[in-house]
């Protein structure tokens, strides 16, 4: 998907990649990192959690300044743009396809690596607390997921 993804950017509209294997690295982390956390939300949460997958992505896609500036945001909003990894996303891809500021690249993905390992210690935790021991779940599971 991501290489469909850079092929129309860079055919059909005619984008160029300063450095196109790490945007391609960078479109493949951000890709383990948001299905963790999906991970991660359906694990604790389970129907519930994919909910509020979606509220997540929603808030992400206003907050992260890929399609107008996050400083024009109110200011809850402008302070979640630095706590989602979405925002980091986009100031990653910007620096690596642009020729950038390759160590502000470098946090950002630290920033997403947080994200990703902590996303998958609480969904390592919660499968494990879920093959454990049984609950009320487990023997009436939910009609809708």
């Amino acid at each position: 998907q991501m290489l469909g993804l850079m092929g129309i950017l860079a055919l059909t509209l005619g984008f160029t990649f300063d450095h196109p294997l790490g945007t391609l690295g960078v479109l493949m982390f951000a890709s383990a990192t948001f299905a963790a956390i999906i991970l991660a939300l359906n694990v604790w949460l389970g129907s519930v959690g994919q909910f509020l997958g979606l509220v997540l992505m929603v808030l992400q896609l206003v907050t992260a300044g890929g399609t107008f500036p996050w400083q024009t945001l109110p200011t809850p909003l402008a302070a979640l743009h630095h706590v989602l990894p979405l925002g980091y996303v986009v100031d990653a891809m910007r620096q690596l396809m642009y020729g950038g500021d390759y160590a502000r690249a470098g946090w950002d993905l630290a920033v997403l690596g947080v994200w990703l390992v902590g996303a998958l210690v609480l969904a390592a935790i919660g499968v494990t607390r879920m093959t454990h021991r049984r609950t009320l779940r487990d023997l009436q599971p939910s009609l809708i997921g």
